[in-house]
């Protein structure tokens, strides 16, 4: 009886991880509640490799979605995904990483991400119309997000970094020079430490809430003997400087 038993379940066993193994991944995502906001394209492969022409996410649209489903990982009912996306020879972000499911959290290792600066800049509330030049390259050996009550940032660790940054703003073609912000999480939201050493005496925080998706900032400029020339006329839209000739910046 007992070897009848061990070799039904033997059979059931295989069989499950057969159906899963050969899963289409469309059946997966066909079946999955969606927020609104978020569209998938075409799927095709299996819940082990998949791909998925694109994602979008509001007014955000991510290119050739590749995916990897490490079959170890659910065994540990932490299941984790490898994930890569985007061309360079089409518009949108591009990047990789490996994201880790639980119950209550996610958590993603080894990000890269690069996308257009314009992008971003086109998603603020800018104080002049102004258009973004360069790439932004974000990296993070880790970011964890819990998901109790809302999502939130519980942790952080990375740097992004706007590479040729320059803007075009007031007929001008404005060169900013190297801008780096170290990434990190505050009261469950994810904040970006402009540093202090650049070409236009910039200090700022900026902060998105994930739960809302909103981002803010607050810092001030302080223009020095690096600051662009061209950019000092358009230092009258934020009004008038402190006492320390800081401009206030506020969003």
């Amino acid at each position: 009886m007992k070897k009848w038993f061990t070799i039904t379940a033997i059979f059931l066993t295989s069989y499950l991880v057969f159906l899963v193994a050969t899963m289409p991944l469309a059946f997966l995502i066909n079946n999955m509640s969606l927020p609104k906001n978020v569209n998938v394209g075409v799927a095709s492969g299996t819940v082990w490799q998949g791909k998925i022409t694109h994602i979008s996410l509001s007014n955000n649209r991510i290119e050739q979605v590749n995916l990897d489903l490490s079959f170890w990982s659910l065994l540990l009912l932490s299941p984790e995904i490898n994930l890569s996306f985007g061309d360079a020879m089409r518009d949108g972000p591009e990047g990789k990483l490996t994201l880790t499911i639980s119950s209550k959290e996610l958590l993603l290792n080894d990000v890269e991400l690069f996308l257009s600066a314009n992008d971003i800049a086109q998603q603020l509330p800018l104080p002049i119309p102004a258009t973004a030049q360069g790439n932004v390259e974000l990296i993070l050996s880790e970011f964890k997000l819990t998901m109790s009550n809302k999502l939130a940032c519980e942790y952080s660790q990375g740097q992004v970094t706007w590479i040729r940054a320059g803007v075009v703003a007031l007929d001008r073609d404005i060169k900013l020079g190297l801008l780096k912000a170290d990434i990190s999480c505050e009261a469950g939201d994810l904040l970006a430490k402009i540093l202090p050493k650049n070409n236009l005496g910039l200090s700022l925080d900026a902060r998105v809430n994930l739960a809302t998706q909103k981002p803010s900032g607050q810092g001030y400029l302080q223009p020095g003997a690096k600051f662009p020339a061209d950019l000092k006329e358009a230092l009258t839209f934020l009004g008038r400087p402190d006492e320390q000739g800081r401009y206030v910046l506020k969003f």
